[in-house]
């Protein structure tokens, strides 16, 4: 078995380190400390310069002018932004529009999927309530069907990342049962954020660099023309979000993060080669779990339960090492002028999102009690 990346997928990640080191490295202290937004200019800039060096769309499929790479090649070039503390600029890097958008029917394609490939529209995605996180099925929001073609929508939505930026909302709510008797059912909506009833009524401070949003839907009115998929059939969309998510997301940015403190720690002569050994065995580890799930995701395969355990390990074990190094260099780790302490405020914040390391504890002795194979490597 080969487990070096592919020769292609190994020259994208080259190229990407490339532009981290070359393009965003030198920004980071522009970056004020409790922002995750450079001014629109810089960023249209860096979009620009991605562009010119075949660096946009990478993991878009080819019918949709993309490069075609998969999850592990989405891995490969996360983990690479994640050498920067701007690895949040991601979202504007067009490396993948959010992946339930190629549910959608062919007209949806053309008003979301395919401005948002092109950079044109960007998306949020609104799943988690004040009683509802990585729990799609307890769910309050409502959408109630009003005349042939529309739903009105009433309730909330909180942590919804970069809903002040965005153009549109990926908004999963609780539709009526589609047959007397019936259960009711968790349908995805696309909801344009100027919709009326809509508002974004805050952002929400944090301890890292990002402010998420709470949302307000009161009798908002959206087109069933609007619906992915079918009416009541979301929540399996919401676990595929989910198991992508927890793959492709935090862990590979957390892996890069970790890669690069280790790198500096090594540079600076801070700590033992016990010590650094010790550190750089646990992140190889969490390295090759996330490229084995990822391979298994290209593969097709069920990796819920892989995800699970990508996301608890990777997560809990970059933000450790952080945490060591910074403490190896005292008081300069904990300054601004090295890069450590944003990245333990914003890796703290991956071991929550998209499900605490409890909950994915919890997913993968579920499997195991059902009898999922999850420790069969292949």
């Amino acid at each position: 078995m080969d487990f070096r990346l592919p020769p292609d997928i190994a020259a994208w990640k080259a190229r990407m380190r490339q532009f981290v080191e070359a393009e965003l490295v030198p920004l980071e202290r522009d970056l004020p400390p409790f922002s995750s937004t450079l001014p629109p200019e810089e960023a249209a800039r860096l979009v620009t310069r991605l562009k010119a060096q075949g660096l946009w769309a990478l993991a878009v499929p080819r019918e949709y002018g993309g490069a075609g790479l998969g999850l592990v090649a989405l891995c490969a070039l996360r983990e690479a932004l994640g050498h920067t503390t701007l690895w949040s600029l991601a979202r504007l890097l067009g490396t993948e529009p959010p992946i339930l958008l190629y549910d959608c029917n062919e007209e949806q394609k053309q008003r979301f999927l395919l401005p948002t490939i092109r950079g044109e529209r960007y998306g949020c995605f609104a799943l988690t309530e004040r009683n509802a996180g990585s729990d799609a099925a307890a769910l309050t929001l409502r959408a109630q069907p009003d005349g042939p073609g529309h739903y009105v929508l009433d309730g909330g939505k909180i942590f919804t990342s970069h809903a002040d930026e965005a153009d549109y909302a990926l908004v999963f709510g609780v539709t009526p049962p589609l047959q007397d008797g019936g259960k009711p059912g968790i349908t995805l909506f696309l909801v344009d954020m100027d919709t009326p009833g809509l508002q974004v009524l805050r952002q929400i401070e944090t301890m890292g660099g990002d402010r998420p949003s709470e949302l307000s839907f009161s009798n908002c009115r959206v087109p069933a023309a609007n619906i992915v998929g079918a009416p009541g059939q979301a929540f399996a969309l919401a676990q595929k979000w989910f198991a992508c998510d927890r793959i492709a997301l935090q862990p590979p940015i957390t892996i890069g993060a970790a890669a690069r403190s280790l790198s500096l720690a090594q540079a600076a002569q801070v700590a033992s080669a016990g010590d650094l050994g010790r550190l750089a065995l646990r992140l190889d580890a969490a390295r090759q779990m996330l490229y084995h799930a990822a391979w298994k995701a290209d593969r097709g395969a069920d990796v819920t339960f892989e995800a699970a355990m990508v996301k608890a390990t990777a997560t809990t074990t970059g933000l450790q090492i952080v945490d060591q190094v910074l403490e190896w260099f005292g008081p300069a780790g904990y300054g601004r002028d090295l890069p450590f302490e944003r990245y333990y405020r914003d890796l703290r914040r991956f071991t929550i999102a998209a499900g605490t390391y409890e909950i994915q504890q919890f997913i993968v002795a579920r499997g195991l009690i059902r009898g999922y194979a999850a420790l069969n490597c292949l």
